[in-house]
């Protein structure tokens, strides 16, 4: 009696199926529906994969099963052992979500969605029933959730809070890039990762001006550490040594007029300099170009005046700001 073996009940959203029948016989109806394949998988070794139709069980349709079969006295009798699992071709879809940070240790929170489609069924096969032994739906969702989250987690470790949080779009792409290459392993292939929104912590929201604007991490934390002992400081200092002096061993007056400035505006790139070695934008906040090393003395002290009312940039031999007439030193 010929014996059907389908999964009739697959519904869209169901990646895979194991079809509970281990043994086979010659002659047997495989019934493989529009998007799906089947697979033929022995000893945990992938053997032959039929496409979507009507197929009965013969030497032809899976030939190598077959050749394995028969270094096995009396292959052609029935019954033989093997597992047959089922495969959805569609796209699909999930949602991500955890906690990572960057490479300064800024803790982040993410969330967003991701769409995939299995590319290469003989590598999904072989990874993800024979060599981890995930025949359902649910349990490859848990691997593969878990499997994206933490190349996500691993992705934005490598970089750096500002490149994360200045376009989102940009991060999406590029972490998409880098996740999909380690999911050709799986035969799995990333069409779209996305991300909804990506956060840190108040403490990292109030340095991230500081820190696009080309200080660095390390700088941000000392200015922040000096601020809080400058606020628990009595008037006229402590030890000999004011706040005042603290913080312009980081940060000039004209530095951090010109940044309140500018952040109030939400404006970064006005308060960008040129490098006049190697021609890349820099903070006038920094000491040395990011790109080349050049000291920027030479920039801010040679192309503009910076006026230290309101922070504004005037011409080099401007007497009063154009902006709020203050005398210029």
């Amino acid at each position: 009696m010929v014996e059907v073996i389908e999964w009739p009940l697959g519904r869209g959203d169901e990646i895979l199926y194991r079809h509970p029948r281990d043994t086979l016989n010659w002659g047997d109806q495989c019934n493989v529906l529009p998007n799906q394949v089947a697979v033929f998988i022995k000893d945990s070794v992938v053997y032959d994969v039929l496409k979507s139709g009507r197929h009965f069980i013969k030497t032809k349709n899976i030939p190598l099963l077959t050749t394995f079969l028969s270094r096995i006295v009396g292959f052609d009798k029935s019954p033989f052992n093997c597992q047959v699992i089922f495969v959805n071709m569609a796209d699909f879809q999930g949602k991500f979500g955890g906690r990572s940070q960057t490479q300064e240790l800024a803790p982040l929170q993410f969330f967003g969605d991701y769409f995939y489609k299995i590319d290469d069924i003989q590598k999904f096969a072989f990874e993800i029933a024979g060599n981890r032994n995930i025949y359902t739906t649910a349990a490859f969702n848990e691997f593969f959730r878990s499997f994206v989250v933490q190349s996500v987690i691993s992705k934005l470790s490598e970089k750096s809070i500002v490149d994360v949080m200045s376009n989102l779009g940009k991060t999406s792409s590029s972490v998409q890039g880098e996740v999909a290459s380690d999911l050709l392993e799986f035969g799995i292939k990333l069409k779209q990762l996305k991300f909804g929104g990506i956060d840190t912590t108040p403490e990292y929201r109030d340095r991230l001006f500081w820190m696009r604007s080309g200080v660095s991490a390390g700088q941000v934390q000392q200015y922040a550490g000096m601020a809080q002992v400058v606020d628990k400081l009595p008037e006229g200092g402590g030890g000999g040594l004011t706040g005042a002096v603290m913080i312009n061993n980081l940060f000039s007056k004209q530095e951090v007029k010109q940044a309140d400035k500018i952040e109030k505006q939400g404006d970064v790139e006005a308060a960008f300099i040129t490098c006049n070695q190697c021609g890349k934008k820099i903070s006038p906040a920094a000491k040395f170009c990011a790109s080349c090393g050049d000291p920027t003395d030479d920039e801010l002290s040679g192309k503009m005046k910076y006026c230290t009312n309101c922070g504004s940039k005037n011409d080099t031999g401007a007497k009063f700001c154009g902006n709020c007439g203050n005398k210029l030193d």
